[in-house]
């Protein structure tokens, strides 16, 4: 980072376990320039609030977690109400630190997203995550420009008075920091995530890593990541096999669990009929528009009953290797894309 100092009451606003990163380096370095009250805020969505186990790593920092029902109103952004953390909308503005990887909705993570998003109201999070928003055309993996999705977030953060990101780029190994769009847009130039594969696969085997693999809800984004990426290398009806102990089941995301448990596989009625609503119900959306296409196998899973109970295959046993099989070992930062017809 440069040389800048502030007298200013800043948030510091830093992802929950759900995303690969310590915090740690960025808070000292921010430490270092920020003279005036700071408050670090655990920006939790809508995911269940963290252990005092986990959060003593951040001890030296008395770190505050986000409530979704205690926000503050900003603006209205592309129709939805924007709502942040108390904490956040009484400093003077805030620091987004975050992670730059591959996201479903908003391309890439990062930026002004772990304000809008880890610091949203509860109101807000439901308007930016309606079915017809997660399923628009142009809301596309790994692409920023032109994705309406990422508009509206990085509107949302703005209001919300974040004017610094921080952003660790595990595709690169190193830390962007700045102008939140700017950063963003930085991430997505370098972190190139497209591997080329030839011809489509009747299967894929894709590795969970440890900060998704702690419930179906969080370990599912890897096979829509890949089953829903620009140019996905699976034959029709491929089987998309996850490893994944899922210790948590189903996970806590109450709109989610909702969601499975109320249809039946491969769940076609949340796409067509009453919209499924509550916390983590978009990602059953998603989920059900990679089911028409494809088979959903979850192995070494912790708690497969869990799983099962809402049809979805799961097993303890280690995945397979079959021949001819895609093998996917960090589905958030490398995916093999099939290769443009000339």
């Amino acid at each position: 980072m440069g040389r800048w100092q502030t007298e200013a009451a800043v948030a510091v606003a830093i992802p929950d376990l759900t995303r690969p990163l310590d915090p740690r380096p960025a808070l000292v370095a921010l430490q270092e320039n920020l003279r005036g009250p700071t408050t670090v805020v655990v920006g939790l969505g809508l995911h269940r609030p963290l252990s005092v186990a986990e959060l003593a790593p951040l001890h030296a920092w008395s770190p505050v977690q986000h409530d979704p029902d205690d926000c503050v109103q900003t603006e209205v952004i592309d129709g939805i109400q924007g709502e942040v953390g108390r904490p956040l909308a009484e400093a003077d503005w805030s620091v987004s630190v975050g992670v730059a990887e591959l996201h479903q909705y908003a391309g890439v993570s990062g930026g002004h997203k772990g304000v809008a998003v880890g610091c949203g109201g509860r109101t807000t999070l439901a308007a930016l995550h309606a079915r017809k928003r997660v399923l628009d055309p142009a809301v596309t993996l790994g692409t920023v420009a032109g994705n309406p999705f990422r508009t509206a977030v990085d509107g949302l953060g703005q209001a919300a008075g974040c004017r610094l990101a921080l952003v660790w780029v595990p595709a690169c190994q190193l830390w962007l920091a700045g102008e939140p769009r700017a950063v963003v847009r930085e991430a997505a130039a370098r972190i190139r995530p497209w591997v080329s594969v030839e011809r489509p696969a009747p299967g894929a085997v894709l590795s969970v890593p440890s900060a998704k693999a702690s419930s179906f809800y969080q370990a599912s984004r890897a096979l829509t990541y890949l089953a829903l990426s620009p140019r996905p290398p699976l034959e029709e009806g491929a089987v998309l096999a996850i490893e994944a102990a899922c210790p948590e089941g189903l996970g806590h995301e109450v709109g989610f669990r909702r969601a499975l448990q109320d249809t039946e596989p491969p769940w076609g009625a949340l796409l067509t009929g009453p919209e499924p609503v509550g916390a983590g119900a978009q990602r059953a959306v998603v989920l059900a528009k990679v089911a028409q296409r494809y088979q959903i196998r979850v192995y070494g899973c912790a708690q497969p009953a869990a799983l099962e109970a809402v049809g979805i295959e799961a097993t303890a046993l280690p995945a397979p290797r079959p021949t001819g099989w895609l093998r996917v070992d960090s589905p958030f930062v490398r995916l093999p894309q099939l290769v443009e017809a000339a």
